[in-house]
């Protein structure tokens, strides 16, 4: 797994699908400031990069996938159908939870219990990338699911400061951040 992770990092910082601007800190959804921001999607552009992690997360989920599929929101929409859960999950199936990315945790949370409450398993959780702040896998541990991410935060500035693209000062800023994402001020 330590492998796969090192690829990926670097396969991210290459596509620049991961920006750091410490100085000058991006403003996430839910109101905190970062000073980094990954943008995954950006994959999405690049089909060798989109064979890649496609082929990744379903190689750690299965080595062959042949499985139905469903798109859980983390709230109900409030149009339309109003469904929380789009497409036929029925109950007692068993589900892994696929993420672009997992921050804070709660959106996680939001599906586990969406999935549960129509009375499926959650095996676990994959991802792309994991900023792995200690709330969000405290919350995870909370509710017995585990999760596996094809790189993280540790191996994405390990890179990134070899690839010169951080300063070593840069990096701990970063990591201090990560401690305590939801209280991050820019320190000029």
């Amino acid at each position: 797994m330590k492998i796969l992770q090192e690829m990926t990092a670097v396969r991210l910082l290459q596509l620049k699908a991961i920006k750091f601007q410490p100085k000058n800190p991006f403003v996430w959804a839910n109101g905190w400031t970062a000073p980094m921001y990954c943008d995954d999607r950006k994959v999405l552009s690049y089909p060798k990069m989109r064979d890649f992690i496609r082929l990744e997360l379903a190689r750690v989920i299965a080595e062959q996938l042949s499985l139905p599929f469903v798109y859980v929101h983390p709230t109900p929409k409030d149009h339309g159908l109003e469904n929380q859960i789009e497409g036929d999950l029925r109950p007692r199936q068993s589900v892994v939870i696929v993420e672009n990315q997992v921050n804070t945790g709660e959106n996680c949370l939001k599906v586990i219990e969406a999935i549960r409450n129509n009375g499926c398993k959650v095996l676990g959780i994959v991802t792309i990338f994991d900023y792995e702040f200690p709330n969000a896998h405290k919350h995870l541990r909370d509710v017995d699911v585990d999760l596996t991410a094809l790189t993280n935060l540790e191996a994405v500035l390990r890179h990134a400061q070899a690839m010169n693209i951080i300063d070593e000062q840069q990096k701990l800023t970063i990591e201090e951040w990560q401690k305590n994402p939801d209280q991050y001020e820019t320190k000029e």
